[in-house]
């Protein structure tokens, strides 16, 4: 039984598995790279956007046009990691980079990783899409904690970009009000060093005032 459907033109398709919520950690996975080599969630250090397609070989349902609108709205965010993942072998994923360049883009293959779907949600189970990944996005932190999950009720939609947009803008102004908060930290702790310092200073000056005066002539 499923609680999410994908229309595919004029058909409803199921999809299935677990597919993470705001607050999740999301699921390791060994999945392989557009040049045949093995690839770990756990590779991919520091924030990160995890895209699924039907296929790099589809245009407009849930493929390269996706991806090519997703790329736009991530641009101002050169930071984030895009890993973007399919039921393509490693050789139609590297012809895509070839064919459309998909530069800072990471370009996975479920060909030795299928309990990807599951683990992830986006396993379709009926004709003609049968063991296709459905099109999704997720944004996640450093450490893999999900803060954004979108899945498309349709292969043609497009993710909600807006909210992907403010959602990103947040996490910066939120970034450099922690940096600034740091920053202030810091400073305090160095003007309190310093005031303990010339506290330390000062009553030396005073001990000293109040010590006698000896020498080895004085009798």
């Amino acid at each position: 039984m499923t609680d999410f459907w994908l229309q595919y033109g004029d058909e409803m398709l199921p999809v299935i598995g677990d597919f993470p919520r705001v607050g999740d950690y999301l699921p390791s996975f060994m999945l392989v790279d557009d040049q045949k080599r093995d690839a770990a969630l756990e590779s991919y250090l520091g924030p990160k956007v995890i895209v699924t397609l039907l296929s790099v070989d589809e245009e407009e349902h849930g493929g390269i046009l996706l991806l090519r609108e997703t790329r736009r709205c991530l641009d101002r965010w050169p930071h984030l990691k895009l890993i973007v993942i399919t039921v393509d072998s490693p050789s139609s994923l590297a012809r895509a980079r070839h064919e459309h360049g998909l530069p800072h883009t990471t370009l996975l293959s479920t060909l030795r990783g299928r309990d990807f779907h599951k683990r992830y949600g986006v396993l379709i189970t009926e004709f003609p899409l049968s063991g296709y990944t459905a099109p999704a996005i997720i944004l996640a932190d450093a450490n893999n904690v999900a803060h954004y999950t979108e899945r498309l009720v349709d292969t043609r939609a497009m993710f909600d970009f807006d909210t992907i947009d403010t959602l990103l803008q947040q996490g910066e102004q939120q970034a450099l009000e922690a940096e600034r908060a740091a920053e202030e930290a810091r400073q305090q702790q160095l003007a309190e060093r310093e005031l303990g310092t010339e506290r330390l200073v000062e009553k030396a000056r005073e001990i000293e005032k109040f010590t006698p005066k000896t020498g080895f002539g004085n009798r």
